[in-house]
């Protein structure tokens, strides 16, 4: 009998064993994550800057940006041309080529110096828009997020038919803590609801109470800066979502070595000129700051009343630019 129940338990042991290499062999996985700056073309002769490669599920994708629009996709390798295909002739780049794109000229221009500690990047859009850009920065928290204030925007885009555009400035340790909340805000923006921009706003968004700001949030010793930035992005994927071309530095706070890796990585840093919470005032081409994960409720507060107007258009990042 104890020997019967010996090979019973053997048998059980396998079949979970089996059970969890099938399970983990079916989930999707993103390995041997990279920066690169490659110029490619799709198969549509439409010109794409990868500035990422990667392996998924062991197939070698890209993370491309079109320079024309800012947008960004995720496609396997062989989905693009590293030649620009004019018969038998090898179809180069040129350097200048690529610097006359938007993306690179824009990518350029805010990696460039002076080096301000605070506020460094875009904070409005460089030419006249009849509208507003709504950024909302989820810091790691332990509180429920804003959920009426989203709620808010969900019946927002419900009475105008169409997906309300949001920047959301966003951490790996807030998914990794909100996982309910992440998978209600991919809900809404699969049905329509939400039409949103991911900016990376680091990993960890490291912060100090007790330190001075030339020492903090990424400038802390000790950062590992490729971790901060790679992560959130890697996390986006795994969940379907691409990663934005737009990076948004903890508490606005950097340094010229921070702008520098960000140019890099090929990401454009993104301030704003309209901290609600701080008393700064939007007007029309405003990129506006609030807090998503309740750690900052008085710039919910203000930015309620302001949805309600009907003069209150809110316009999609990518409309920034000047090109």
């Amino acid at each position: 009998m104890q020997h019967y129940k010996k090979a019973l338990a053997s048998i059980l042991l396998l079949l979970l064993s089996l059970t969890a290499l099938t399970t983990h062999a079916a989930t999707p996985s993103i390995t041997d994550y990279q920066r690169v700056f490659i110029p490619c073309f799709t198969n549509n002769h439409e010109l794409r800057i990868a500035i990422r490669m990667y392996y998924f599920n062991k197939t070698p994708y890209y993370l491309a940006v079109n320079p024309y629009t800012f947008k960004t996709e995720a496609a396997p390798i062989s989905n693009f041309n590293p030649r620009r295909k004019l018969g038998d002739a090898p179809g180069y780049f040129t350097m200048q080529e690529i610097k006359n794109t938007p993306y690179v000229k824009a990518l350029d221009k805010y990696t460039a110096p002076p080096y301000p500690m605070e506020n460094y990047g875009v904070t409005q859009a460089e030419k006249i828009v009849n509208g507003y850009f709504l950024t909302i920065d989820m810091c790691p928290s332990t509180k429920y997020f804003e959920k009426d204030f989203f709620q808010k925007l969900v019946n927002i885009a419900d009475q105008n038919h169409q997906p309300v555009p949001i920047g959301l400035s966003i951490t790996g340790l807030w998914i990794i803590g909100h996982p309910a909340e992440f998978n209600w805000l991919l809900t809404q923006q699969a049905n329509g609801k939400l039409d949103i921009t991911w900016i990376n706003h680091s990993f960890s968004h490291l912060y100090y109470a007790d330190v001075p700001l030339q020492d903090n949030f990424l400038l802390a010793p000790r950062t590992n800066i490729p971790v901060e930035i790679l992560k959130t992005e890697k996390i986006l994927l795994q969940h379907g979502q691409l990663p934005s071309v737009f990076f948004r530095f903890p508490g606005l706070i950097s340094n010229e070595k921070l702008v520098l890796a960000l140019n890099n990585y090929g990401l454009i840093p993104l301030g704003a000129d309209a901290w609600l919470a701080k008393g700064q005032q939007p007007h029309p081409g405003s990129i506006i700051l609030v807090h998503g994960n309740s750690n900052e409720h008085e710039g919910i507060e203000l930015i309620m009343p302001m949805l309600q107007q009907k003069y209150f258009n809110l316009l999609p990042l990518n409309q920034l630019f000047n090109y």
